[in-house]
């Protein structure tokens, strides 16, 4: 049993709460709502973010149930935001399923994605923390300006900086990482600036989630990681594994680089050349090595916090596995 099904054992209740709230907010009178929602919760996944608000507000000795509360707020959003990135990327499977865009039409998603995020607010509202509303909206748009952001890179059709790629990455993923550790010590009573400890720790956390799985897009298997690899070189994303490939190329294949990427559309063939060129120049040995920095800034951040217990040792453990996952 990996930390994720372990962590799901020793959490069995938390995560039950955490199902039934979903479920619950899943109940309208509309069945195409229930359908989508439950079609995108219920395969499971798994459930990080909210897991990184539980941990974090356990860890700090809450024993209520407005944790779970936001956790649940933290998932509908991630949730939203899943349904409305499968339509933009016109993605067509997802965690080993067809994307909802796929069964029920882009429309019907996006109007369900704006449904869930209606649900997180109102989850938010129920906790009786302002605080924690302050972060999670704040998560909220930036996670929308992230998502603009690369649209309009990705129209520009050019090969991003890495500046430019985790400005991306810290709005799509990072930010709600963040706010899902910081709302759980904020639950807690915990004071400002260990809220912002929670909170870089889960953003350096949600960086290394993010720069694997752009790794996994060229380097992954599709049985392993339930979607299409090459979805987002195909799409003509610049993420992190091509940046640092280009570094590597001589000129003549960095033009045929930078054509593929001007181009309106790219080949699996194509697609094929730049895997070949990943293995050829050790691009994934180097994005790990690139991660280690990252890996131990978190760590540092944690070993902040001075408790010792099952909570903080698991979301360590959660790091590691960040790092060296395989789906």
């Amino acid at each position: 049993m990996d930390i994720i099904g372990i962590i799901h054992k020793n959490l069995a209740s938390d995560i039950a709460q955490l199902n039934n709230i979903i479920i619950t907010h899943l109940i309208t009178k509309e069945t195409l709502v229930e359908e989508v929602g439950k079609h995108l919760l219920e395969v499971g996944g798994k459930r990080i973010r909210p897991l990184l608000t539980i941990l974090t507000s356990k860890m700090f000795g809450y024993s209520g149930n407005d944790n779970i509360k936001l956790a649940s707020a933290v998932e509908f959003i991630h949730a939203a935001t899943l349904l409305h990135d499968d339509v933009v990327d016109d993605s067509a499977m997802r965690r080993f399923k067809p994307t909802a865009n796929v069964i029920w039409g882009s429309k019907s998603s996006i109007l369900v994605g704006d449904f869930l995020f209606s649900q997180s607010f109102r989850l938010m509202v129920a906790s009786n923390s302002i605080k924690s509303m302050q972060s999670l909206a704040q998560a909220s748009a930036v996670i929308s300006e992230g998502e603009v952001s690369q649209l309009v890179k990705l129209k520009e059709r050019r090969l991003i900086t890495i500046d430019e790629y985790h400005q991306i990455i810290m709005a799509k993923t990072a930010e709600l990482f963040g706010a899902s550790c910081e709302v759980g010590a904020i639950i807690a009573g915990q004071a400002d600036d260990i809220c912002i400890i929670m909170r870089d720790f889960g953003r350096y956390l949600g960086n290394i989630f993010q720069i694997i799985d752009d790794l996994f897009d060229y380097l992954g298997s599709s049985k392993q990681i339930g979607k299409n690899v090459g979805d987002d070189f195909l799409e003509g994303k610049v993420t992190l594994p091509l940046i640092f490939l280009y570094t590597k190329l001589e000129d003549a294949e960095q033009f045929k680089i930078d054509k593929m990427i001007q181009a309106s559309e790219r080949s699996l063939e194509e697609f094929e050349v730049v895997q070949k060129l990943m293995i050829k120049y050790e691009i994934e040995e180097q994005i790990i090595d690139y991660l280690s920095d990252i890996r131990q800034n978190a760590n540092q951040l944690l070993q902040q916090v001075t408790l010792q217990n099952i909570y903080k040792e698991h979301l360590a453990a959660l790091l590691e596995f960040t790092l060296t996952r395989s789906y």
